[in-house]
């Protein structure tokens, strides 16, 4: 398996979701040899290739798996061979922007596809952008990356604010993920702005921009303590400008709490609008205002979209369920190539 996206301690969170991928086949006995970037550095990279290079080499690996295209998987497209299937796996601004940022950028996707023998990709959304680049469509598989819903369960409200030192009695919405503009900081700051009798707390790294009183930055969380804000919070936002197939959504819903969402990426094949959650159009602080204002006046309708956000993340996005489907694929892949 091949990253440049990996945590460096079990604190980070950067690429937690593909260190669980490798925990869980190594829980069905399958060894994982691993060439990760764990630094965030540029400078990382000469030694991520090095290391990609003698993974590449071993003759005992059955399959080869690269995350985040193109930059993990350079080594293992160029040094392709015959005997060892190659799986590429999309999480989001790879499929979403790089291809179309320039026609080099668009040549070097294609050429990776070319090189591989299937791909993943973590949403509907991102596997339409790949056929629109001329891939089969029989070739890619859309599989995310899921989350633990044993983990994320539904906890206690107020047990949670009491345990955090948090208003019992005021509402709270939640930001979790880079403090980057990307991310609708600047519009939870200015609707935070237009609703002063409500608490919006931010976890994660980054900048911290100009903000009223009403706005806390509490900086990064180990990911195991996620669940007791999330539970501690009435609804989880994200109003990005683009997205993959974001897991905190998918935590946020598993964990019984709504969620307000920029209807991009994947975000509509996680959350059903006003059933389990509002999607708004990005950049547009005046919708999320309004998603915010209707979270604060349906108390009832909104403690009912948690209730069937879990329910549907148990259905379709359970980990453990992924990572059958997941080996299944590579299964299928290594019997293709016995059999040549």
């Amino acid at each position: 398996m091949f990253a440049n996206l990996y945590p460096s301690s079990d604190t980070d969170p950067h690429g937690i979701f593909i260190k669980r991928m490798a925990d869980s086949l190594k829980k069905r006995k399958i060894k994982v040899n691993l060439a990760v970037k764990t630094s965030k550095s540029v400078l990382a990279y000469p030694k991520f290739y090095l290391d990609s290079f003698s993974l590449q080499r071993m003759k005992e690996c059955d399959i080869f798996q690269a995350h985040y295209i193109p930059h993990s998987s350079v080594v293992p497209a160029i040094l392709k061979n015959k005997k060892q299937p190659l799986v590429l796996k999309f999480h989001g601004d790879d499929g979403r922007i790089y291809p179309f940022k320039n026609r080099l950028y668009r040549e070097i996707t294609k050429y990776m596809i070319r090189k591989s023998d299937h791909v993943i990709t973590v949403s509907n959304e991102l596997k339409q952008n790949l056929i629109s680049l001329g891939t089969n469509p029989d070739k890619i598989s859309v599989l995310g990356s899921g989350i633990s819903t044993d983990k994320f369960i539904p906890l206690d409200k107020l047990s949670n604010r009491i345990k955090l030192s948090l208003p019992t009695e005021t509402d709270i919405f939640l930001f979790i993920g880079r403090l980057h503009p990307w991310k609708g900081i600047k519009e939870i700051i200015e609707t935070a702005k237009l609703h002063p009798n409500s608490l919006f707390y931010f976890i994660g790294f980054g900048e911290v921009p100009s903000h009223p009183t009403n706005c806390i930055f509490l900086g990064t969380i180990p990911h195991d303590q996620i669940v007791f804000w999330i539970s501690a919070a009435d609804c989880l936002l994200l109003p990005s400008y683009t997205e993959g197939l974001p897991n905190v959504l998918m935590e946020a819903l598993s964990s019984e709490r709504p969620v307000i969402a920029s209807n991009v990426g994947g975000c509509p094949e996680i959350v059903q609008n006003y059933k389990t959650g509002i999607l708004i159009p990005p950049k547009d602080i005046d919708a999320l205002s309004t998603a915010v204002q209707w979270m604060l006046d349906n108390e009832n309708e909104r403690n009912k979209m948690g209730v069937l956000g879990r329910k549907e993340m148990i259905i379709h996005y359970e980990h453990e369920t992924l990572i059958d489907k997941l080996v299944a694929i590579h299964n299928t892949l290594i019997e293709e190539y016995n059999e040549r």
